[in-house]
């Protein structure tokens, strides 16, 4: 089996790679190999720009059966408890389209993009879960792509309203767009690291987040 991970930084993956390098035969830059497993470690860089272009290529090389995305991220639900591991089931993107009159509109609210076109399902980029390797056995969530991440009460409570979504971070909707458009199974997992709140680090928990994040990981290797 051909296994792509992909994250935005190396830094959310340290303890896995570390992992890989130390129990695995390296084939490559970022390819591990052990048995009948091949590992593609995918670091694409924070946002959904960098993260369609890196993904698409790795997968045109590497062509892997799965794809896995690790990473971090914010809540708007409060009782998901920091550190927590979520999956996600779907995806929106939260600050694509206009301003008028003080209101936001997506590109699908003024009719730039029909909302069932395809990869998306009424505006979101929803995972089927088909030809699943890996045990789906951590909460379901609804995730908002964005941009600029939510650091006022204003657009906090202006994406909650429009969106209603659990978690928010920066890459999960171009990774679910592309792994759509190409067909390839694939799973998002994310470990919240803190609250979406105005901007205060001393109340985020991003050591332990990514913590249970590489553990889980190391833990649901597919064999």
């Amino acid at each position: 089996m051909r296994l792509l991970v992909a994250a935005a930084t190396s830094f959310e993956l340290g303890p896995f790679s570390r992992f890989l390098e130390e129990g695995f035969e390296k084939a490559g830059p970022n390819h591990f190999c052990r048995k009948n497993l091949e590992i593609y470690l995918c670091i694409t860089g924070i946002g959904q720009m960098l993260t369609a272009f890196s993904l698409t290529e790795a997968m045109n090389t590497f062509r892997p059966h799965f794809c896995l995305q690790a990473g971090v991220a914010g809540a708007f639900n409060r009782e998901l408890p920091l550190g927590e591991l979520v999956i996600v089931r779907e995806e929106l993107l939260g600050d694509l389209g206009v301003e008028d009159k003080g209101q936001y509109h997506d590109i699908f609210d003024i009719g730039l993009m029909p909302a069932g076109e395809h990869p998306f399902t009424q505006k979101k980029l929803i995972n089927p879960f088909q030809d699943f390797p890996l045990r789906l056995q951590l909460p379901f969530v609804t995730a908002l792509t964005v941009n600029t991440v939510s650091g006022t009460h204003t657009t906090i409570s202006r994406r909650e309203e429009h969106y209603s979504c659990d978690i928010e971070s920066m890459e999960g909707a171009a990774f679910h767009y592309v792994c759509l458009k190409k067909g390839t199974p694939f799973l998002q997992v994310r470990s919240i690291s803190n609250y979406v709140e105005p901007r205060d680090k001393s109340k985020w928990k991003m050591q332990d987040a990514i913590e249970a994040l590489n553990r889980w990981l190391i833990a649901n290797l597919p064999d």
